[in-house]
């Protein structure tokens, strides 16, 4: 039985209450019980709440934030665990927080291999990719409304270019944000989630719709590839024409989209959750396995 405290911001502090942290604490009170998983604000009194087997911070983007809050965030106790989401996003500030940690977890590949590159011990440092909770993201047995859809921000010209080609290609689109089951709910409703990437970065938005039972379609790129399979798990594609050669072919194809969104939410409940990753996490911390990126 381990002990975890959690380290990341209040949502009445900043009025927004972010993913993957929250995932993280959650998936630990459901396996290790509510007394031995505990949140903790990065400036608070934490001495009152005894001792614990792994201090972890689990980063969701405090960089755009350390010059509004009230305090420069500490760094937890020893030992600890330093989970690195976004680092296209405050690269900087993130090897600087990367320093200080016993291990550090990167969602992304490339973030990993930057960190070993810029001094971080190669043996601290491992790729862990983002996940999915379930509960979060449910599946919605409803009508497909839309041929296409993408829900999440337009991010650079990559991303700009190719949802004005596909929104152009298929009119019958949803375009919006919406977070947990809403957006459940609009990938189920869709005959494809649409996935652009900001540089090579697997993002969450993968994750989520895959485990909405939903057909995702998403740029190729090397590390998809090492966690799942084109045409089996989802569809990938490398060129613009492609992407619209493969959207119209599984608009069309509704049966063979079902049979690759079903293999896709298999994978996906078998190997890509926030329980999967947490398990993970403490094994390598804990010695059982020691794979670098």
């Amino acid at each position: 039985m381990s002990r975890l405290a959690f380290f990341y911001e209040d949502a009445r502090r900043i009025n927004r209450n972010d993913g993957p942290p929250l995932y993280w604490w959650n998936t630990a009170r459901e396996r290790f019980g509510k007394e031995n998983a505990i949140h903790l604000i990065p400036n608070g009194d934490y001495d009152s709440q005894g001792k614990f087997d792994y201090h972890i911070w689990v980063d969701w983007g405090e960089d755009a934030l350390n010059h509004i809050l009230d305090y420069t965030p500490l760094t937890p106790p020893k030992p600890n665990i330093y989970v690195c989401s976004d680092a296209h996003i405050g690269y900087d500030y993130r090897l600087s927080r990367a320093r200080d940690f016993d291990f550090v977890f990167c969602n992304q590949l490339r973030c990993a291999e930057e960190f070993i590159r810029d001094g971080i011990p190669k043996e601290r440092v491992f790729w862990l990719p983002h996940a999915v909770e379930p509960k979060a993201y449910p599946v919605k047995e409803i009508i497909k409304r839309y041929d296409v859809c993408f829900v999440g921000n337009i991010n650079g010209h990559k991303r700009v270019d190719f949802l004005d080609r596909m929104f152009k290609e298929f009119p019958n689109f949803f375009f919006g944000k919406r977070l947990f089951e809403e957006a459940a709910e609009i990938f189920s409703a869709s005959r494809i989630v649409l996935n652009s990437s900001i540089g090579d970065d697997i993002n969450m938005r993968v994750f989520e719709a895959l485990a909405t039972k939903s057909l995702l379609l998403t740029e190729w790129l090397p590390t998809m590839e090492r966690l799942f399979k084109d045409g089996e798990h989802c569809v990938m594609y490398r060129t613009l024409d492609e992407a619209v050669e493969k959207a119209r072919y599984y608009v069309e194809h509704e049966d063979e989209a079902k049979a690759i969104a079903e293999r896709g939410y298999q994978e996906v409940m078998a190997k890509h959750t926030y329980a999967h990753r947490l398990t993970q996490a403490l094994r390598i911390a804990k010695g059982v396995v020691a794979v670098t990126a």
